[in-house]
């Protein structure tokens, strides 16, 4: 049996006892339901208000799809890994309240609320993020520290590795040498499409020499900004959203362990 159809398999055995499936990638689940989610798979719940809107949501939603996408190429080693959403109502016909004060989360003034619980634990027992920015490079991070994946998918693999040999140098000398080694990887692609966007790698480089390190999360929250407020014209959306995959690639990098 294939792993695809090993993984769904055991989805199917576990949502038996989950409300339905939401967007690409997301189950919502109710209390009862999560320790059946956990006989098979790590989790990431969300918690949060019945209908959620804004760029959270969107980008739980981003991430839940950019996993799905993984799935699919060779290599892929973590397919016991599930995106849910369990949703907190306190009035009317109330669900999930007891269970969210059990995790310290009853307060919808800080939802959405992140969860990593691992297979075969109690969900009491769940790694909280604790972090402010719940944005989509934040909770990508969140998941590499807790599940070791990898969510926001490789743009340029070799530019990449020299992104994150960028991202953790010790000093503007080593990071000027990493800039000018990043020219000639990109002068080496074989395809055109490829070596222009690492020239997008090489200038956000030449930018954060200028600015500092921070520029790369500071130029991230700017261009999602502009793309939330909805008067982005499409030609240029579409060359912001190439700009914020590659800043990723600095925001998130690769590990040490995989250079």
């Amino acid at each position: 049996m294939t792993r695809a159809m090993l993984r769904l398999s055991a989805f199917i055995a576990a949502v038996a006892t989950v409300s339905a499936t939401l967007e690409k990638g997301i189950v919502e689940v109710e209390e009862v339901g999560l320790p059946h989610l956990l006989r098979s798979f790590d989790v990431l719940l969300k918690i949060d208000k019945g209908h959620p809107y804004g760029e959270n949501q969107e980008a739980f939603k981003d991430l839940a799809e950019a996993h799905e996408e993984q799935l699919s190429k060779p290599g892929r080693i973590r397919s016991d890994f599930l995106f849910a959403k369990m949703s907190v109502q306190n009035y009317g016909d109330i669900q999930n309240q007891d269970f969210a004060k059990k995790l310290g989360a009853a307060d919808e003034n800080t939802y959405p609320e992140y969860f990593y619980m691992k297979k075969g634990q109690d969900p009491e027992t769940a790694v909280r993020y604790t972090g402010e920015d719940k944005g989509f490079d934040a909770i990508s991070v969140f998941i590499k520290e807790q599940a070791g994946i990898r969510v926001a998918e490789t743009l340029l693999p070799e530019m990449d590795a020299v992104a994150a040999k960028f991202v953790y140098a010790d000093d503007d000398k080593t990071r000027q040498g990493l800039a000018e080694e990043a020219s000639t990887v990109a002068k080496s692609l074989p395809e055109e499409s490829d070596r222009t966007l690492a020239e997008l790698y090489i200038k956000v480089m030449s930018k954060a020499l200028d600015k500092g390190m921070d520029y790369f999360t500071s130029e991230s929250n700017r261009l999602k900004r502009m793309l939330g407020n909805g008067k982005m014209k499409k030609d240029k959306q579409g060359a912001f959203e190439e700009k914020l995959k590659v800043l990723a690639s600095f925001t998130n990098p690769i590990s040490s362990d995989e250079l």
